[in-house]
C-alpha cells in the first residue's frame, strides 16, 4: 500500500489528468453523440451516409457544441485539481484564453481525424457502417474514429496545458 501511495504521489498530476481527461472525453461524447445521433434520426440520414451536406452540417454542429462543453469542463477541473502547482496568481482569463486556443488546435485535429477516419473506415469496413444497435443501424466506423481521435487529443491537450497554460510559479516569485 505504501508503494501505491508513493507511485500516486510521484505521478499524481498525470494520473489526475488522465482521470479528468477521460471524464472530459465522456462529457464531450455524451454531448456529441446525443446531438449527432438525434440529428441523424431527426433527418432520417442513413447510417452509411458520411458525406452528404446534411450529414456534415449535423456533424459540425455536434462537434462544436461538444467542444465547448468539454473545454469548459476540462479547464475548471484542470485548474482546480490537476495542475495544482500552477501559479494561482494568474487571472482565470489569462489561462482560459490560451487553454481555449490550444483546444481550438486539438478541435481541428479531432474534427479531421474523426471525419477522415469515419470516411476511411467506412470504405475499409463497409459491414460496420450499418451495425444494428438498439433497433437502429449505427455506423461503428464513426465511433472507432472518435476513439482514435480522443487518444491523440488527450495527449496533445496535456502537453499544451502543461507547457503553455498552467505554468508553475517561478522559483524567484515564491
Amino acid at each position: 500500500m505504501a508503494k501505491l501511495k508513493e507511485l500516486f504521489a510521484k505521478y499524481k498530476e498525470i494520473i489526475l489528468y488522465l482521470i479528468f481527461g477521460v471524464l472530459t472525453t465522456l462529457v464531450g461524447w455524451v454531448v456529441y453523440f446525443a446531438i449527432f445521433w438525434s440529428w441523424k434520426l431527426g433527418f432520417s440520414i442513413p447510417a452509411d451516409d458520411t458525406t452528404s451536406g446534411l450529414y456534415l452540417t449535423g456533424y459540425t454542429i455536434a462537434q462544436v457544441i461538444q467542444w465547448i462543453a468539454a473545454v469548459l469542463f476540462a479547464f475548471f477541473t484542470n485548474r482546480k485539481w490537476v495542475f495544482t502547482k500552477a501559479d494561482r496568481d494568474v487571472p482565470i482569463m489569462k489561462q482560459l484564453i490560451p487553454f481555449a486556443g490550444g483546444r481550438v488546435f486539438t478541435f481541428l485535429v479531432d474534427y479531421g481525424v474523426t471525419l477522415g477516419g469515419g470516411i476511411l473506415f467506412s470504405k475499409w469496413f463497409p459491414s460496420l457502417t450499418a451495425f444494428p444497435i438498439l433497433g437502429r443501424e449505427l455506423n461503428v466506423c464513426d465511433l472507432l474514429a472518435k476513439v482514435i481521435a480522443a487518444v491523440i487529443v488527450i495527449i496533445l491537450n496535456y502537453i499544451i496545458s502543461k507547457l503553455l497554460v498552467f505554468k508553475e510559479k517561478k522559483a524567484d516569485q515564491q
